[in-house]
């Protein structure tokens, strides 16, 4: 009896963590995306500020750090990390106007 409610709380607090590091790849997905397009639109002109900083701050709000933000014409690369519990989950994302068929 000891046994299988030993098992069953094991298996419970591992699926709950898997369920929390879920959450957390979701969220800094949402991060990532979000600061891209706010970078993006700086970059263009909508948003006042650098692109980088402008995607700083998006990512800031979401919980999220950028560790890494490229800008090339009004294209924005991102990378951001969010902590989740001992461990940081990372996430990319890009960002900008479509490209120009000739």
């Amino acid at each position: 009896m000891v046994g299988v409610v030993t098992t069953t709380v094991f298996l419970a607090t591992v699926l709950l963590a898997a369920a929390g590091t879920r959450v957390a790849v979701v969220r800094s997905q949402g991060a990532a995306d979000a600061a891209a397009v706010a970078g993006a639109a700086a970059a263009v002109g909508l948003v006042p500020g650098a692109p980088c900083a402008a995607a700083d701050r998006t990512a800031r709000g979401n919980g999220a750090r950028v560790s890494s933000c490229d800008v090339a014409d009004a294209v924005v690369r991102i990378r951001v990390g969010l902590r989740a519990g001992p461990f940081t989950v990372e996430a990319a994302a890009l960002a900008g106007p479509p490209p120009v068929d000739r």
